[in-house]
């Protein structure tokens, strides 16, 4: 029954630790090792507890010991049999020079294997015979066993020779899966880039055929005619140009974080726009009751943000346009609401309208709302938009305090 429970507590670390992989969370490295980590220290936490007063049990508890050695994770292994000596001396009455002695020859093994070609194997060969002749001694030499324990000695030293290995098929299997998220994920990142890729040569491939088909068309008889093509091609190409400082900007998003007021930032974008828009005959409201609201964030990337949802706004505001932004608190974000009663997005329109390139302006390039997003997104905040076809937009900002 001992013996049950000790691959028990062995194994079950060990499974949590596949889950996680299987669920893709041990994909950064440093979180794998650090998991590594715990799970072995709760399997040899395990073992020690649960086999007080069973001596020949801690057996068993060599077993995550092994593991790190197998892992190359000496420094780690090291660590684990000091604590695996130490709780054996004050708990059992065990020769500890002979413990010492054999965790030794474990880290001695280690140092002759680790570079050989198959040395997972010939690790877990050599630590077993290690194992088997510690054991036979304190079977045979100390405890003076008869030859009739000599087929329980055998039938331990086989169960951790399987336990040891069903534990490193576990730990493969993981590293397996672990592999097979991140190339799942390359590949996603690749398909990204190349329907970016796809999307922005469309996009400059219709304007460079516009202006091509009025050069084709050019008569320089015709002097007035011309300049009406020139015009045209010149927008033609402005709108290139458009397309391409966009992309370039979004595909190079980088925030310099540093302590900042957001009040401060509001009342700089209400001060800007409040002419403008009264020139246009546009009412804007702004409603805010803090006196100042301190954030961990880039500055003019979150000024770049809001900008282009005001502008946004007033493009889709056709007539007696009313523009609302609202400040809010919670225990740890801030909300900044922006409304306007413009033309308004369908169902189907506002599904898209986080894509790179889609939008609904005759001149615009579809990357502002993206370039939005993976700022907000840098900053661990989240932007919604709600819209009715219309009857205007809401678009929510959520920032951690």
């Amino acid at each position: 029954m001992e013996i049950v429970v000790s691959i028990i507590l062995i194994v079950f670390p060990i499974l949590m630790y596949l889950v996680f992989c299987c669920y893709n969370v041990l994909v950064n490295k440093n979180m794998a090792r650090i998991v590594f980590i715990i799970t072995m220290c709760t399997s040899l936490y395990f073992c020690l507890r649960t086999n007080i007063g069973h001596s020949e049990m801690l057996i068993f508890c060599n077993i995550p010991i092994i593991i790190c050695y197998l892992k190359k994770e000496e420094k780690f292994a090291v660590v684990l049999s000091i604590m695996a000596i130490i709780f054996g001396y004050f708990r059992y009455d065990m020769n500890t020079y002979i413990v010492i002695f054999k965790h030794i020859c474990y880290l001695i093994a280690y140092i002759f294997t680790y570079k050989k070609k198959c040395f997972n194997s010939l690790y877990l060969k050599l630590s077993a015979i290690i194992q088997g002749f510690f054991v036979s001694f304190e079977y045979f030499m100390i405890n003076d066993n008869g030859i009739d324990k000599i087929f329980s000695l055998i039938l331990y030293i086989l169960i951790i020779y399987l336990i040891t290995f069903f534990c490193l098929y576990l730990f493969k299997l993981a590293d397996n899966i672990t592999l097979l998220y991140l190339n799942m994920n390359k590949v996603n990142d690749e398909n990204k880039l190349k329907n970016s890729l796809f999307k922005l040569t469309h996009e400059i491939k219709n304007p460079i055929a516009v202006f091509k088909g009025y050069l084709d068309m050019m008569n320089l008889d015709n002097v007035e005619k011309s300049r009406k093509y020139i015009n045209i091609i010149k927008s033609e190409i402005y709108r290139s140009l458009n397309v391409i400082s966009d992309f370039i900007e979004y595909i190079k998003v980088k925030v310099n974080k540093e302590i900042f007021d957001m009040v401060m930032l509001m009342d700089e974008l209400y001060d800007s726009f409040k002419i403008l828009l009264g020139d246009k005959d546009i009412k804007f409201n702004y409603h805010n009751q803090y006196d100042e609201i301190y954030l961990w964030g880039d500055y003019e990337r979150l000024k770049q943000v809001f900008v282009n949802i005001i502008k946004n706004s007033v493009e889709a505001i056709t007539s007696d346009g009313i523009i609302d932004v609202d400040v809010s608190l919670s225990d740890k974000y801030v909300f900044i609401k922006i409304k306007d009663n413009g033309i308004g997005m369908t169902e189907e329109e506002l599904e898209k309208v986080s894509e790179m390139f889609w939008t609904t302006k005759k001149n615009g390039t579809g990357l502002g709302v993206a370039l939005s997003n993976e700022i907000i997104m840098a900053h661990n905040g989240e932007i919604k938009y709600n819209s009715v076809k219309n009857k205007g937009t809401e678009c929510i900002v959520s920032l951690p305090l």
